[in-house]
């Protein structure tokens, strides 16, 4: 894995060079020349994750790694077996059925079973637990590299001391499982073929759905099992030997690809065998540089890559068949690491390395990702601009020389004509029409070659330049510390600058050009349009606020709209309508990995390509991405301008580090979703089941819940969102693997989780489990119930007690109570006589004992009240006795009051029972009558009238016939108050009384005729 030193070049000040500090530099370009002559393969530089003790992967002696079906990595190791879920790698030894640390294999049958191969053991994982499995022979012992297949499920295939076994599944009736051991081969077979008598590998394809061959290394051959679970004449063995191109050698590694090859390796050759035919073809390593013989401590793997590629080790490194030769990987590509024991690509098809001694190791990038540094012919790590000329070269430019790429070699070189004359810090490239080349620096040296690149046919010194632009015109502008300059026609070598009052003495810093071939200038603090139909030169006002800092990039969007990035707080995007901008849009976190822009540009999908400090984001139109180091990058810090699309759709990005080729964008935005698994969740001590709600007693222990996600590659990215539904309303986020919670009520749970991966924008299915947390036996109804009752036995035998103890003191008590009781009785006897008294005399009058005068207005304050809520009618009558001064002066004033009492009595004992009556004062009587009908009142008026003048009043011996008249009036709804009902009343009193009295005047009659 690369480590160059994370360093960027200043571009935003002009350089001027003593003369010790040349000497430097070109000590320094002497140094990477002499450098660049020393022998060595050149590819392209790859990025490796490795996995070791800091991990959790104790011990780096690796024998065997497969993949299980949940996704999860398993290792065998020279001291203990353990498995990667993605966040830590999980140690497997006596607690879990393996009495063993010497793991030597592994292997995964047809139903997904794992087994595992010690050195006098053989296990099958049950999903909990290892169980052993019954070996034919005492003492059977087994060495790294000897295999382990199975046929199918019930049928395995191992080898031990070079004999191949047979370990057949059986269930009996009591449906127990036993397995039974029995040789392969028979003693006939045996004797027909030698060589079955030593097997050095195994290999059952994996759609061998008839189950019919089976390839073995066999003595110094190639055999194929036909049929092998026939044990008739049926089954036929086929050897491949020297006359079928296979040499005389241990085979130690058989592989099927996609394509129906076999190969074949040992330590000295590699053989492939196509369909139908009957003879292998050689397809050796190359014997240069000590490939050709494998002599290192690995053991022997191949493996096919998703795009059908064969990968198997070296005694340094890596190779990969392309179809017509071996691509070879070492250390000069990155891969640091040998002796590799096993390949795997998982189901995302990311490659993985196993290594005795190295651990394990993943390729990041791997098919994606190409990275050239000073190993691939760089002469420095610092990589600024990168162009493809007209004849179809690569071009990059380091801080120390100009570099072309060499299609034939694979290598970057440097033409003879720059070895003589070292360009340092060049800051662009340009091409005129004949195929001659311009180079241009960040010191001002401006370079025209000639078409052959033999020598250099014009040179000029400009101020510092920061980068150059080739418009659709083919005009080469240069931008520099002081103005804009242009080569209007690249064959006819002539810098002008532009004399715009504008452009003169700006800073510039970047330039582009819209579809509609408007240019656009950038320079520190300010954005500049040269218009394609006029030529005029105009200036955009951009809110200072926004471009606080520097602007350094441009790019132009196929709808016209602008992108403008650098050291200003935001990546602006912002269209520009007459000189005015319009639609502006801030691109900050989390689209934006970080505001230091060093790269704004777009490839010929019209996707934007930003590169920063901390990673390229990519923004498709609709969705960014961020690519960074996990993903194959040979650095995250790019540097200013740097970008290339290349015409065959990658994308070239320099770097602080080297130049990255990116070979399939279009797989950056991938629309697999992520997904997420349960390791393990446990309450206590009982297990969590994901597919139903587990029911589990309370208890004192706490909440602990294991998951990942088995996109290994994009671990460092990963997100995990979650929540406890039941204690928790809100999601939370977390980085880890698992989860504690130190302890959980009695309640309904439901715990959801998803991972996310922020960088790619991709998100995983939530996923969750359900549980119960039953109530402990004090908390439960039956322990409430029993309490309950324990409580009322309690509360029973505390009153007795209580009652006992109280039994005296209540019977003195109950004395004094008693005698008390009878005083307080008396005493509230008194009480309310008092007041029924007082109540009495205030609101009775004292003669007659009917309501006195406050007392039945106040009667009558109600009832108004009551017909105004609810409508209902009301009649008050004033009632006079006639003549009563008469009787009182000739009779005296003890008969007036007798008359009075008998009167009121009369009138009492006629009234409704709902009626009111009471003495208004004097020998005047106020009646209040509620809902009395008003179409024939007479009838009930004229019964209280008659009870006093038809039935004679005596006093003593006196008999005296008295009449009385009554003044009637209604209640209306707008009278405002009672005093004007009495009123009326007492008006029709008057009139009663003047038309000769013992009659009936209604007020209503009085005014009728003027109504």
């Amino acid at each position: 894995m690369s480590s160059q030193p994370e360093r960027k070049p200043n571009l935003r000040l002009p350089i001027s060079l003593s003369p010790g500090a040349s000497l430097v530099l070109r000590l320094a370009f002497a140094a990477s020349l002499f450098l660049s002559f020393l022998p060595r393969l050149f590819a392209q530089q790859f990025s490796f994750a490795d996995y070791g003790q800091d991990e959790g992967l104790l011990n780096l002696d690796v024998f065997g790694l497969v993949e299980d079906n949940s996704g999860l990595l398993w290792l065998a190791t020279e001291n203990g077996l353990f498995r990667y879920n993605g966040a830590e790698f999980q140690h497997f030894g006596p607690k879990d059925g393996i009495g063993e640390s010497l793991i030597l294999g592994l292997h995964k049958d047809a139903s997904g079973r794992i087994w595992v191969v010690t050195n006098d053991h053989l296990y099958r994982y049950d999903g909990k637990r290892f169980i052993p499995v019954q070996l034919p022979v005492a003492n059977v012992q087994f060495g790294a590299g000897e295999p382990i297949s199975s046929i199918d499920p019930a049928n395995i295939l191992f080898v031990a001391r070079g004999s191949l076994t047979l370990l057949s599944e059986s269930k009996q009736r009591n449906g127990e499982i036993l397995w039974s051991t029995s040789p392969f081969f028979s003693d006939m077979e045996m004797k027909a073929n030698p060589s079955l008598g030593k097997i050095f590998s195994i290999f059952v394809p994996q759609d061998n759905r008839s189950y019919r061959d089976v390839w073995l290394g066999c003595g110094q051959s190639i055999c194929r099992i036909h049929w092998p679970l026939r044990r008739d004449s049926l089954r036929r063995v086929q050897i491949f030997a020297s006359a079928e191109g296979i040499p005389p050698d241990s085979w130690t590694c058989l592989f099927i690809d996609r394509e129906g090859n076999v190969w074949a390796r040992s330590r000295h050759y590699i053989r492939v065998l196509r369909p139908k035919e009957t003879v292998f073809h050689a397809r050796d390593l190359p014997s240069t540089n000590e490939l050709g013989s494998y002599r290192a401590s690995g053991i022997l793997a191949m493996a096919e890559d998703p795009q059908g590629a064969v990968l198997t080790q070296t005694n340094r490194g890596l190779a990969r068949w392309e179809g017509s030769s071996w691509r070879i990987f070492d250390s000069s590509n990155g891969v640091d690491f040998k002796d590799v024991s096993s390949i795997l690509f998982d189901r995302h098809g990311v490659p993985w390395f196993s290594t005795r001694g190295h651990g394990l190791m993943r390729w990041k990038g791997y098919g994606e990702v190409q990275n050239w540094t000073i190993a691939q012919g760089l002469h420095d790590d610092v990589v600024w601009p990168i162009f493809r000329d007209s004849q179809h070269h690569l071009w990059i430019a380091d801080q120390f020389q100009v570099n072309r790429f060499n299609d034939q070699g694979g290598h970057l070189e440097t033409p003879p004509l720059f070895q003589k004359m070292p360009i340092l810090h060049g800051t662009g490239f340009a091409n005129s029409p004949d195929g001659s080349l311009w180079v241009f620096t960040l010191g001002g040296e401006v370079y025209r070659t000639d078409t052959a690149l033999d020598h250099i046919t014009f040179h000029e010194k400009l101020p510092s330049l920061a980068r150059t632009f080739t418009d659709s015109s083919h005009r080469i502008w240069i931008l520099s510390r002081n103005g804009v300059y242009v080569v209007r026609d690249p064959d006819r070598p002539v810098v002008e600058k532009v004399w715009n009052p504008m452009l003169a003495n700006e800073a510039f810093a970047d330039a582009a050009e819209s579809p509609n071939h408007d240019l656009w200038f950038l320079s520190d603090h300010q954005l500049y349009r040269l218009s394609h139909n006029s030529g005029h030169i105009s200036r955009v006002v951009l809110n200072p606020d926004l471009t606080r800092g520097q602007m350094r990039n441009i790019a132009a969007d196929r709808d016209g709209s602008l992108w403008i990035g650098g050291g200003i707080p935001a990546l602006l995007h912002l269209r520009v309508q007459g000189g005015h901008v319009t639609g502006l849009e801030s691109i900050t976190s989390p689209n934006l990995a970080s505001s230091d822009v060093q790269i704004v540009r777009f490839d010929q999908r019209g996707w934007l390509w930003v590169g920063t400090d901390l990673g390229v984001n990519v923004f498709d139109g609709t969705t960014w991405r961020l690519l960074t180091r996990r993903d194959g990058l040979i650095s995250n810090d790019t540097d200013e301008g740097a970008f290339f699309a290349d015409d065959d759709g990658s994308v070239w990005i320099g770097a602080n580090g080297g130049a990255i080729h990116l070979l399939h964008p279009e797989h950056l935005f991938s629309s697999a979703p992520l997904d997420v698994q349960f390791l393990a969740a446990n309450l206590g001590t009982h297990l969590l089941a994901s597919d139903r709600t587990t029911l589990v007693p309370w208890q004192d222990a706490p909440l602990n819940i294991a998951f990942t996600s088995m996109d290994f590659a994009r671990e460092g990215s990963l997100r995990f969102r979650y929540r406890l539904s039941g204690m928790e309303f809100d999601w939370s986020e977390t980085t880890s693997h698992w989860l504690h919670y130190p302890a959980v009520a009695p309640g309904d749970y439901r715990f959801e989780i998803q991972a996310v991966d922020p960088d790619q924008r991709r998100q995983s299915p939530v996923l969750s489990l359900r549980f119960t947390v039953r109530p402990p036996w004090w908390r439960t109804r039956a322990m409430y119930l029993l309490l309950g009752i324990a409580s009322f036995i309690a509360s029973i035998l505390v009153w007795h007690w209580r009652e006992n103890r109280l039994l005296q003191r209540q019977r003195m008590l109950r004395r004094l109570v008693a005698q008390r009781t009878m005083e307080l009785e008396v005493e509230k006897a008194e009480l309310l006589a008092a007041r029924e008294a007082l109540r009495h005399q205030a609101t009775r009058d004292s003669l007659t004992g009917i309501w006195n005068r406050s007392a039945i207005v106040e009667i009558l304050v109600r009832e108004i009240d009551r017909s105004r809520r609810t409508g209902a009618t009301l009649a008050v009558v004033l009632a006079d006795i006639d003549h009563f001064k008469q009787i009182n002066d000739t009779m005296g004033h003890l008969a007036g009051d007798s008359i009075l009492r008998d009167a009121a009595n009369r009138m009492l004992h006629h009234i409704r029972p709902y009626d009111f009556i009471g003495r208004y004062g004097g020998e005047e009587f106020l009646i209040v009558m509620p809902a009395l009908p008003r179409k024939d009142p007479h009838a009930r008026l004229n019964q209280l009238l008659q009870a006093i003048s038809e039935e004679p009043f005596s006093f003593e011996d006196h008999i005296v016939h008295v009449t009385s008249s009554f003044g009637t009036a209604w209640y209306s709804p707008g009278m405002a108050h009672v005093e004007e009902l009495i009123r009326r009343a007492d008006e029709a009193l008057y009139r009663a009384k003047s038309e000769g009295r013992n009659r009936i005047v209604f007020y209503e009659d009085l005014y009728s005729g003027n109504e």
